[in-house]
């Protein structure tokens, strides 16, 4: 699958499961409720169970009770399977084939005139599998704050699944699929790393449903980055240019309009011939979360957030959930500055 592309759905998900929960609220002509459970018949709650419409795409999602049980409210008839998600404990999105149980039943109910209520049993199947460990550079030992992650089934390399990981530990936790997958790390200034030995390009992975499996990641860098400070840590003052300071938006803000039009600001540098910023969405599936889990890149296609010349960057953000952002100047050498801490906002709408 082309990363892009898999990175611009991975984004739509969670921006959609966020507006499909608002839509939930609203008053609707039919309803899907039921029950929550595992394979053993448990309750399961806290869970969130999404309505997909075959026709539109479009989902309205439910979260289950402590008996497991949910209520779904949409406003048109149609066609709807049933995906039911608890990330936090290891269930992640089943509308995502990469993440699917291969013998996990689909629940699909038809809402139409004489059917306005449906009520169903949706069972959530196995845990998904747990990849954790730290990304390193082989030399130094130093953590890289920033990697990416490419799994593809081993045999269907076409269903794929794209996220980073941004700590400035270096650590990395991921949930992966049910069957075995291959494994490709890319991180700015180092060689790729693949499978579990960091190059074994088409060797599948397998973590068994609900295990664990430990991965210290040694990447090497590229030669044209030997010698180049690639981390903060590596950074030195009055060598590299300092962080700049930050305008606006102000931290924790909360913004309350749309669309999403959002223009960063800081102050110059002495000594910058250019400017780069970082823009993240965070996970926006919990109305009103006032924090950033699970931090990913924003694409940012209409314009390049490297090479600006000014003090400023303007972009439109992705959902009505949060995100964060922060900026570094560049010498004329081209040489990176420290980069300023993070700035997180919340958008409302």
């Amino acid at each position: 699958m082309n990363t892009r592309l898999s990175k611009l759905f991975q984004l739509a998900t969670i921006g959609f499961l966020y507006s499909a929960s608002s839509l939930s609220q609203t008053t609707s002509s039919y309803t899907v409720s039921g029950r929550v459970h595992d394979e053993l018949d448990n309750d399961l709650p806290g869970v969130r169970v999404c309505a997909i419409s075959d026709s539109s795409r479009n989902a309205n999602c439910g979260i289950s009770n402590a008996a497991g049980e949910f209520v779904i409210r949409m406003q048109e008839g149609g066609r709807y399977r049933l995906f039911p998600e608890k990330s936090q404990d290891g269930y992640f999105v089943q509308n995502q084939p990469f993440f699917r149980h291969p013998s996990t039943p689909i629940t699909a109910v038809v809402l139409n005139e004489s059917n306005r209520n449906a009520s169903v049993s949706v069972v959530i199947g196995p845990k998904n599998g747990l990849l954790r460990g730290k990304s390193l550079d082989a030399v130094t030992g130093l953590p890289i704050e920033n990697t990416r992650f490419v799994l593809c089934h081993a045999a269907n390399p076409r269903i794929c699944w794209t996220a980073s990981a941004r700590n400035p530990e270096g650590e990395f936790k991921l949930l992966i699929s049910h069957v075995p997958f291959t494994l490709r790390v890319t991180a700015e200034g180092y060689e790729d790393w693949l499978g579990l030995s960091g190059s074994d390009k088409d060797g599948p992975i397998s973590i068994a449903s609900g295990a664990n499996l430990e991965l210290n990641l040694y990447l090497r860098r590229r030669p044209e980055a030997v010698g180049r400070p690639l981390s903060e840590a590596e950074k030195q003052p009055y060598v590299n240019l300092p962080a700049p300071v930050q305008l606006s938006p102000s931290d924790r803000v909360e913004l309350d309009y749309y669309p999403r039009h959002t223009k960063l600001e800081w102050q110059p540098v002495e000594g910058a011939a250019s400017y780069s910023v970082e823009v993240d969405y965070c996970d926006g599936r919990v109305k009103n979360r006032r924090e950033c889990l699970n931090p990913q890149t924003l694409p940012l296609p209409e314009k390049s957030p490297t090479g600006i010349v000014s003090n400023s960057y303007e972009f439109d953000f992705v959902g009505a959930q949060p995100g964060r952002w922060r900026v570094w100047a560049v010498d004329k050498k081209g040489q990176e500055g420290f980069k300023s801490p993070w700035r997180t906002f919340f958008y409302l709408k």
